[in-house]
């Protein structure tokens, strides 16, 4: 079964909403945190039972798998521009500046929330640029490498074999400093959130070092291009493949924790944190990635079926305008949550901003939908056109 080239537009689109259903969950139960925080306020998302089911729910089911899907879909949105232009010399140099606007974008925006994605984005992108003229067979190799992490794995095994039991290096921020800037968040002034967050830059890109996600998301950008060049949503009885793959290694990832935990138990084995560390989080990244390959699955396979093709298409819109909305999410929520605004953090648990996401999201969806009828583009993805071209876009329909 094959699909139109226009319902393959709409289901890329249907699945950007989805995405970014999960990502507004996420930043909105993390309060648009997005780090450590000191000890004294450990538990400020978890107040009661609620807050604490909310919390695994999303963990287990949304956390790290969103984003996922998010950056695939960055690379495929590559190729179907590389195509359209053919790969003209003048479509890398305009996609090149692209992405220095793009940063420049994002560095704004991660002056107001250090979890900011899209200056990751915009350096990762220059690697399609080095890496759109891959073979297939070699562009596959290195994007399933990166995607499960194979640098990150050597760098830990590296660690492990040097005998040393060093912390977690993602729960050992000196206190005082995690102190600082929670209370910066919470009641300090404008400027210095800005400078705080400022600071902040280079222990985001370390944080992607270190915990891999930088690699994973290199690799899904080249499979997301991969995808393009072989139009796999043009080949429907793959996503039904991809779901069975992904549930078989869903369930590989359960029963090799549990027998692991048995065999620790019985024997009693002390691990390292650094294996740990290596054991863990191979066994997190392949769950991710099965989980986030089920969803793409179902999401394609449902939207074939007239009846939910029609349920899901209120993904659409908020999909088009994904930059927009991203933003959006992040304005609204750090208005919520700063000192600069509201200053709630910490104030409420996960349930209730989870609440708050879902209906802020389906005004969202109202929103894009207005905003859609009457105009081609979002208003960021506008601004985002109209300084790669040093030419102001039409707007209105």
């Amino acid at each position: 079964m094959r699909t139109t080239n226009q319902e393959r537009i709409q289901v890329i689109d249907v699945l950007r909403g989805f995405t970014l259903l999960g990502i507004i969950l996420v930043h909105f139960t993390e309060q648009y945190y997005a780090g450590q925080p000191p000890k004294i306020h450990e538990n400020y998302g978890a107040h009661n039972l609620a807050d604490m089911i909310v919390q695994g729910f999303i963990g287990i089911f949304i956390s790290g798998k969103f984003f996922m899907i998010f950056s695939f879909l960055f690379g495929m949105s590559f190729f179907i521009q590389l195509h359209k232009s053919d790969g003209s010399p003048a479509f890398l140099f305009r996609f090149a500046w692209r992405l220095l606007v793009l940063f420049a974008i994002g560095f704004i925006h991660h002056l107001h929330y250090r979890g900011d994605i899209l200056t990751i984005y915009a350096v990762l992108g220059v690697g399609l640029l080095l890496c759109y003229k891959l073979p297939d067979k070699f562009l596959l190799t290195l994007a399933l490498l990166l995607v499960f992490d194979a640098p990150a794995i050597i760098q830990r095994i590296i660690d492990v074999l040097s005998a040393s039991d060093t912390a977690n290096p993602f729960m050992s921020g000196d206190e005082k400093a995690l102190e600082i800037y929670y209370n910066t968040l919470k009641s300090g002034s404008y400027p210095n959130i800005l400078r705080a967050n400022f600071y902040e830059f280079k222990s985001k890109f370390d944080f992607q070092i270190l915990s891999g996600r930088l690699y994973i998301t290199m690799g899904l950008f080249l499979l997301g291009l991969y995808a393009g060049r072989k139009e796999v949503f043009e080949n429907i009885p793959f996503f039904k493949k991809l779901i069975r793959y992904g549930l078989w290694a869903l369930l590989g990832c359960v029963v090799f924790s549990g027998l692991l935990a048995l065999v620790i138990f019985v024997a009693k084995i002390k691990m390292t944190q650094p294996l740990q560390f290596l054991v863990g989080g191979a066994v997190f990244d392949v769950f991710n990635a099965a989980l986030a390959a089920i969803y793409v699955g179902l999401i394609v396979s449902a939207f074939q079926k007239e009846k939910w093709c029609q349920r899901l298409m209120i993904f659409y819109e908020v999909g088009r305008m994904g930059l927009t909305t991203y933003l959006l999410q992040a304005l609204i929520g750090t208005l919520l949550l700063f000192s600069y605004g509201l200053g709630w953090l910490g104030d409420f648990g996960a349930s209730a901003w989870a609440m708050i996401a879902l209906i802020f999201f389906v005004l969202q969806i109202i929103f894009s939908k207005w905003w859609l009828a009457r105009f081609q583009y979002g208003p960021v993805e506008w601004l985002w056109r109209s300084l790669t071209y040093f030419k102001v876009q039409s707007l209105k329909r």
